[in-house]
């Protein structure tokens, strides 16, 4: 027995020096680069750094740029969400910022990278874009190493080699291969389906905010339940079920469409005026923010109709000739669809449009009062505004309406989201460093998006609900990427009035679609032309190879 333990003593004497042998060569060959450090797994057993080189201090030095974006559509949250409180400011921070400092504390100890987070709060949109690539024109010395930005503005920008092919350079460690929404996405929105310009994931969770959603007010659809089970169902509700409940089944089954909505408002309507017109002043279905291009955009990209169809070039002669393209619909049946089922809702009893500039000022706060059953679309992040944090009644959200139960769902992120993209002039190496710190980040926001979810989901929160539950896991795999939007927002500088949305806009939500096809033809033509010349751009965009040793 002493034999015995002499031997483990001088067992675990002669592990404890090579171990701290180990360590101190480690330590000391980190700067030079010769270093490997071994691979590392998260708590779900997936790779995230595979053998990532050590490099010199200098090239893990990390700089990451973030905006405030002033009177943007959607506050961001960028300076919550990815870079999280200063050390000092660790204590009285929030519960989500403290979650994010601990994620990126943790990445930089795992990958020996120092991250600055650098803010452009003067600028707006279209200034960020041109400086942006002014940067990454010149390789000016204090670019960013990656942008987070909203790309509402900077879709021209990116057509004009604004951002690095991050799918061909060596040593990236996303899994572009991985099943999700979120891969479609990002090949979809490369236009070409061979490259993916945005990089996202969860850990941008201004991502997950910018999901387009419809909040309605469970208690008041409750309370409402026996005339609107009627008018939707055509039978009574069971003496065991609510309508909340019935109508979270309803939706999830699949048969959510525009003209529910209709038969809904109109069912809730209650004509407080007696002059047997649907006014601001009624208990109304739903409120309709018609001025604003964010809503009008959700209304139209997310009513399961494609508007572009993507197929080989086929020009003999062009350089570009076989190389996926894409292209505006012969006609415009299904623009017409989606126009006549929005229309038709706002057209009918107990649906409310409104012009006014700062529409949600008054809408939100008639929805938290009980006078709407549907608070009219938004992004999941504004449900974080102090309107809805502050209602007494229950409120829930669902996808966006289809024009007819036989299409899919579709959530579109307003703007593309917050995204990021990699500086054009970032070499190979940094960008691995940059890219293996990420994904780390990406894989550990999980937790980072369920606690957002339950604040900004009150129902989910106060009492909880399988159907919201339900509704936000539809409404997250229901995701479709943004390139109809995206496309769109280019042509404003072909003609900004000849957009989908803003002709919706400009109509009051209740366009003609009569109107819209009779114009159709020669709208397309002029748009078509400048979308194949900026889908040329796209494709003499430069990749890394050019410059990778």
């Amino acid at each position: 027995m002493k034999k015995l333990i002499a031997f483990l003593l001088l067992l675990v004497m002669t592990v404890s020096v090579f171990a701290s042998c180990g360590k101190s060569k480690t330590a000391a060959t980190a700067d030079s680069g010769t270093a490997t450090r071994p691979a590392t797994t998260t708590d779900k057993n997936v790779e995230i750094a595979k053998e990532v080189t050590a490099l010199p201090a200098e090239a893990r030095k990390i700089k990451i740029e973030l905006s405030d974006f002033g009177n943007a559509e959607k506050d961001s949250k960028n300076d919550v969400y990815l870079a999280g409180p200063d050390e000092d400011e660790f204590d009285n921070a929030s519960t989500i910022e403290q979650m994010v400092y601990r994620r990126n504390k943790s990445a930089n100890e795992l990958l020996g990278t120092t991250v600055e987070y650098v803010y452009w709060a003067d600028l707006g949109w279209s200034q960020q874009a041109g400086r942006i690539k002014t940067l990454t024109q010149t390789d000016t010395d204090d670019a960013p190493d990656l942008f987070v930005n909203m790309i509402y503005d900077l879709n021209n920008a990116t057509m004009n080699s604004c951002f690095k092919d991050l799918w061909s350079i060596p040593g990236s460690y996303f899994d572009f291969n991985a099943e999700g929404w979120m891969t479609d996405w990002m090949t979809s929105m490369s236009f070409t389906g061979d490259r993916a310009y945005i990089l996202a994931g969860d850990y941008f969770v201004d991502v997950l905010r910018a999901f387009g959603v419809l909040p309605f007010n469970t208690t008041l659809m409750d309370a409402n339940g026996a005339k609107l089970a009627s008018a939707l169902f055509g039978e009574a509700l069971a003496d065991t079920e609510t309508m909340s409940q019935r109508f979270f089944d309803y939706v999830e089954a699949g048969s959510w469409t525009w003209d529910a909505l209709g038969k809904l408002s109109a069912a809730v309507w209650e004509d407080k005026g007696n002059d047997n017109q649907t006014t601001f002043d009624d208990v109304v279905g739903i409120l309709g923010d018609a001025n604003s291009g964010m809503a009008t955009s959700i209304y139209l990209y997310s009513c399961g109709e494609p508007l572009f169809e993507t197929k080989p070039l086929s020009k003999e002669g062009d350089k570009n000739n076989g190389k996926n393209w894409v292209f505006y619909a012969e006609d415009a049946t299904a623009l017409g669809a989606i126009f006549d089922a929005v229309s038709g809702v706002f057209r009918g009893d107990g649906a409310f449009a409104d012009n006014r500039s700062d529409a949600t000022s008054y809408h939100w706060p008639k929805f938290a009062s009980g006078e709407a059953l549907f608070a009219g679309t938004c992004v999941i992040g504004a449900l974080e505004s102090d309107t809805f944090k502050q209602m007494t009644d229950l409120y829930s959200v669902v996808p966006l309406p289809k024009v007819n139960a036989n299409k899919n769902y579709n959530t579109i992120i307003h703007n593309i989201g917050d995204a990021g993209a990699i500086n054009v002039n970032l070499g190979p190496d940094k960008t691995k460093a940059l890219s293996a710190f990420l994904q780390y980040c990406t894989e550990k926001s999980g937790e980072i998006r369920e606690e957002f979810l339950e604040i900004v989901t009150k129902y989910k929160t106060t009492v909880y609900n399988q159907g919201t539950d339900r509704m936000l896991d539809m409404i997250y795999d229901s995701v479709i990427n943004g390139r109809d939007k995206a496309i769109e927002d280019l042509m404003r500088d072909v003609d900004k009035n000849s957009q989908w949305h803003v002709i919706m806009r400009n109509g009051g939500l209740t366009p003609n679609s009569a109107d819209l096809a009779s114009n159709y033809a020669t709208m397309r033509s002029a748009k078509q032309t400048y979308l194949d010349e900026k889908m040329a751009i796209w494709y003499t965009l430069p990749k890394v190879e050019d410059n990778a040793e």
